[in-house]
């Protein structure tokens, strides 16, 4: 066996496709390691990638032992024009890239309730949606990647416009693509496409019973407005853990603890058909024949 050091595998989206609960899943695997913590944002944060793949490897893989395959889960490197090239670059052609593709409506209003729940967002997500466009400019305008990443609902669902951003540097046989819902409703096969992408055994038994990253609440909303603001207190701590790894750990860990899981309210099927009709059908049906995938039933509202 040919054992590695250094990342063979990303799974570049989508985020709230539960990526977590694969990420989650996948490093039970004796064969299979990951990064120190899910979503470093080395390739989509210009700052981080200007630091180098040396600095890359030792902030988030310097304790992996050589093995089968190596992995880092950021689901924002699909929406971002900037990671194919990047990916490119740092890790050669023969990369492996998976996908998990969620319907783009769920997928947008999972993404805005979990802004809302961070006390970003203060539009309705009908008026988000329509507002996007002139939020996601002015970001762009001052190189907002953060903000543009908070707010960009539907733009992130735009899977046929991104993957084919990425084709312009890799070809379609270094994808494999999951379908939300197989994961969802099929998890032990699918988990074995998966591990047979990615050349390791499936004879390992794995916990396939996760669910990670739940829509949930805030037990505390004083304490999601602590980390949302600027504070003397946020300064000090800087100072003290310069760790930027270390402080992202200490973060998600807070955030995860601060976090109560609660079933979210539907959409209406009449603002379901309005963000199907004027944001996504055309993408879908170019989705489709780019990877010749049957999607009916995301077209169902």
């Amino acid at each position: 066996m040919v054992k590695i050091t250094e990342p063979n595998f990303f799974c570049i989206g989508a985020a709230k496709s539960a990526t977590t609960s694969l990420f989650d899943i996948l490093k039970q695997h004796p064969l299979i390691s990951t990064s120190s913590f899910k979503e470093p944002h080395f390739f989509d944060n210009s700052e981080n990638y200007k630091k180098g793949k040396e600095w890359y490897l030792d902030s988030y893989f310097s304790n992996v032992e050589p093995t089968k395959a190596i992995g880092e889960f950021s689901p924002s490197y699909l929406s971002s024009p900037l990671s194919p090239k990047r990916i490119l670059e740092t890790f050669g052609p023969n990369i492996k890239l998976i996908v998990i593709l969620r319907n783009p409506i769920d997928r947008a209003y999972s993404h805005y309730l979990h802004t809302k729940r961070d006390e970003y967002e203060r539009f309705g997500f009908l008026d988000a949606a329509l507002n996007e466009n002139d939020r996601l400019n002015k970001f762009n305008k001052t190189n907002d990647v953060i903000s543009f990443s908070k707010f960009s609902y539907i733009y992130q669902g735009k899977y046929s416009l991104h993957i084919n951003n990425y084709l312009d540097y890799f070809s379609l046989d270094q994808f494999h693509f999951v379908l939300f819902n197989d994961f969802i409703n099929n998890r032990e096969e699918t988990i074995k496409q998966i591990l047979s992408f990615l050349g390791v055994d499936n004879k390992h038994e794995l916990d396939l019973n996760i669910h990670s990253n739940k829509s949930s609440v805030s037990r505390s909303r004083r304490l999601k407005q602590f980390f949302k603001n600027d504070s003397i207190i946020k300064l000090i701590a800087k100072n003290m853990i310069p760790s930027l790894v270390f402080r992202q750990k200490i973060r998600n860990i807070i955030h995860a603890l601060n976090n109560k899981a609660k079933a979210k309210a539907p959409l209406l099927s009449t603002e379901r058909k309005l963000i199907y009709d004027k944001f996504f059908k055309q993408d879908i049906e170019k989705l489709e024949k780019t990877l010749n995938l049957n999607l009916n039933h995301w077209k169902e509202c």
